[in-house]
């Protein structure tokens, strides 16, 4: 059975410009197709998941069953405002996802899941909580379907968000705005991607990696740094891959790292780190456990609001990662930085040094210390 993964070779690059070349011409010709787009989609996620595979499968059932509980829900919305019923009905959406990385733990692994389901998962969530907030902008089948199968950044994301793609979606270009703002951009950051994957993230795994061993101190520290390099690069040169395949199809998606080893603190780094995912959770999960946690009176100011809301946060992003003790650790590890971050960015010390001449490039050092042994933790390489 063929199956091409996304992104993991020249080869299923190849596969997918050929698959987009037809939005490529169309966008050339200053039009945009909803139904193209989704019937490209189609075939990249059957070339991705295996046409009758137990992830085909799979997938099928969990589409099925969260569409149903989407319109489920926005018909049940309408006649009802009941609190219970969203709550009930956004349990049931995490059910997969919890399932899947329950049965990682165990041999059922290999059989339980699909490619993506940690993603698409974030998509159905934003729908569910927009129902709930009055905020859907369309509950159109196509649009739904678009926005949930769209493959180019099916597997590992960037996640996009609904509103911003169903306007990039009804966006009329001119064959000349398509090709200097969607083309060239495009095919810059499939480039760049490219370099970064399968250069420099390979010559790190390759010829410095693969020789640290574990239990020596000096093959840690190295690795630490290593290993922070190697998944910058890789992931990175995936989400430009990823973004830039999107732009072919006409519709832009925002880059997923920004300089992020450039951050002067723990809180700029999650602004520049898979900036999807962190914002995701800053604007769905920590925005609301503070909003609900000050209208509720549980908390009595927003700093101590805002701090629980940092370890809540980055706890729950460390699980959803795997039920794993080294995700877990690393979730609540972030979530102690951002709490002590905040502490010393309003205390009279940092509004002294910050100051200081040389502030930016110390802070950025230090910085860099406590991402890198986060990463080491993040790796697994530590618990092995």
């Amino acid at each position: 059975m063929l199956t091409i993964e996304q992104y993991n070779g020249i080869f299923p690059i190849y596969v997918y410009m050929l698959l987009v070349l037809p939005a490529v011409v169309l966008g050339l010709c200053g039009h945009k197709s909803k139904l193209l787009n989704l019937a490209i989609s189609l075939v990249m996620l059957t070339l991705l998941l295996g046409t009758l595979s137990l992830q085909m499968w799979e997938f099928v059932i969990f589409l099925v069953c969260e569409l149903t509980l989407v319109y489920g829900y926005c018909f049940a919305r309408a006649a009802c405002k009941n609190e219970w019923l969203y709550r009930a009905v956004f349990a049931l959406s995490l059910l997969p996802l919890v399932l899947v990385k329950g049965c990682a733990r165990t041999d059922l692994g290999v059989y339980v899941g699909f490619i993506g389901i940690s993603y698409i998962s974030f998509k159905v969530w934003e729908l569910i909580i927009n129902i709930h907030d009055e905020r859907l902008p369309s509950a159109a089948p196509i649009d739904i379907l678009g926005f949930l199968l769209f493959a180019p950044v099916f597997s590992s994301g960037p996640i996009a968000r609904y509103g911003a793609f169903l306007d990039e979606s009804t966006r009329r270009v001119s064959p000349s705005e398509y090709a200097t703002e969607y083309f060239i951009p495009g095919v810059k950051k499939i480039v760049i991607g490219m370099f970064y994957k399968f250069t420099m993230a390979f010559l790190i795994n390759t010829y410095v990696m693969d020789g640290c061993r574990e239990g020596f101190f000096t093959d840690t520290v190295i690795y630490m740094y290593a290993y922070t390099l190697y998944l910058f690069f890789d992931f990175a040169g995936y989400s430009l891959m990823a973004v830039g395949t999107g732009y072919l199809m006409g519709i832009r998606i925002g880059d997923n790292f920004n300089r992020p080893f450039l951050a002067r603190n723990i809180k700029e780094f999650w602004e520049r780190w898979h900036i999807s995912l962190s914002s995701w959770f800053n604007d769905y999960l920590f925005s609301r456990i503070v909003l609900l946690g000050m209208r509720s009176g549980l908390f009595k100011d927003t700093k101590r609001a805002s701090r629980i809301a940092y370890v809540t946060t980055m706890f729950t992003m460390g699980m959803w990662h795997g039920f794993y003790l080294h995700y877990i650790l690393y979730g609540l590890y972030h979530g102690m930085l951002l709490v002590a971050t905040d502490i010393w960015m309003k205390s009279k010390a940092f509004r002294s040094v910050k100051k200081m001449r040389y502030y930016d490039w110390v802070s950025r050092t230090i910085c860099f210390q406590f991402i890198a042994f986060g990463m080491l933790m993040f790796s697994g390489f530590l618990f092995e």
